[in-house]
């Protein structure tokens, strides 16, 4: 396989000081150009005082920038409904030629979070509407500018997809099970006949000792996903085993022989994907344990792969 390999946090950092805990983030990128990593993304949260402390990203990624030299930057996602699309084309402009054209902008019209909307004065029942309005302004905006080559997207809806697809936008996967749900959306997706179709399978990797030894490291975290997950349709009940759970939220875990085989099996990943991004960090993940996921990723996972830095 010849693929793309990039790494994506949420920002977790329960009782971080902030400051500190975007510095150590800006870390994160310095290590993973040196292992060779070509992308790294960060997600935008709002109104997170916890787990996902990130309103900002360009400012993040403004300072990574001015730290790094070749990885890409990444969004994944910004919440698009929430923005102005005016504003946002002009930040992303100013992140990308800080980065010397390495911005790599990933949309979404976010979850359907009805506090997060009402605090922005937006209706979320009309985020998907909105969505379309802003992208619509944005890609105006950027009409002519290298950028415009560098959009991706996250999103589930049929029309959206193929019409992504038509226009050069890149494919985000990470919500859903592979099998279920993203493999579908891949090939809608594909129906639109991208010139160059660009899709990222965004997966939880986490090695440890065993499988039995990283599920058990990663279960209290994960419970947090059951009930979202079972709303969503995607899982049956709330007593789902972790394992099952796992599976279905897409985590690569356990030896390094275990992550190697989960991943060949991986219908995105190993179907019509173009990009492995790996999420190194949990809710309670320390900034040690994601840097020591990064290179075990980056030397012994990703390589039996057929990656090469």
């Amino acid at each position: 396989m010849t693929f793309h390999l990039g790494f994506l946090t949420h920002v977790h950092g329960e009782g971080v000081p902030a400051g500190r805990l975007y510095r150590d983030l800006v870390e994160l990128f310095v290590a993973a150009e040196e292992l060779g990593y070509q992308s790294g993304w960060v997600a935008q949260h709002h109104f997170q005082p916890e787990h996902g402390r990130l309103p900002s990203p360009f400012v993040l990624l403004a300072a990574a920038a001015e730290r790094t030299r070749r990885i890409h930057l990444g969004t994944a996602v910004t919440v698009l409904p929430l923005e102005d699309p005016l504003r946002l084309a002009e930040d992303a402009i100013v992140v990308d030629a800080l980065s010397g054209g390495r911005l790599e902008l990933g949309l979404g019209s976010g979850t359907p979070s009805a506090d997060d909307f009402a605090v922005f004065g937006r209706d979320v029942d009309d985020r998907h509407a909105g969505y379309d309005r802003n992208l619509h302004v944005l890609t105006d905006a950027l009409t002519g500018h290298e950028l415009s080559e560098r959009l991706w997207e996250s999103g589930l809806r049929p029309r959206a997809l193929t019409d992504g697809a038509a226009a050069g936008r890149g494919l985000l996967l990470g919500v859903g099970p592979a099998d279920a749900v993203q493999d579908g959306v891949a090939k809608t997706y594909l129906a639109g006949g991208p010139r160059q179709p660009r899709i990222a399978a965004v997966r939880g990797v986490f090695p440890g000792a065993s499988r039995a030894a990283a599920a058990a490291q990663l279960e209290p975290d994960v419970a947090r996903y059951r009930l979202p997950h079972v709303r969503a349709g995607w899982a049956p009940h709330e007593d789902i085993a972790l394992t099952e759970l796992l599976r279905l939220m897409n985590v690569q875990y356990g030896t390094r022989e275990d992550i190697v085989e989960s991943l060949r099996a991986d219908p995105v990943f190993a179907g019509p994907g173009t990009h492995l991004i790996a999420a190194v960090q949990a809710e309670s993940s320390t900034l040690g344990q994601a840097l020591t996921r990064l290179e075990i990723i980056a030397r012994k996972i990703a390589p039996e792969l057929g990656w090469r830095p």
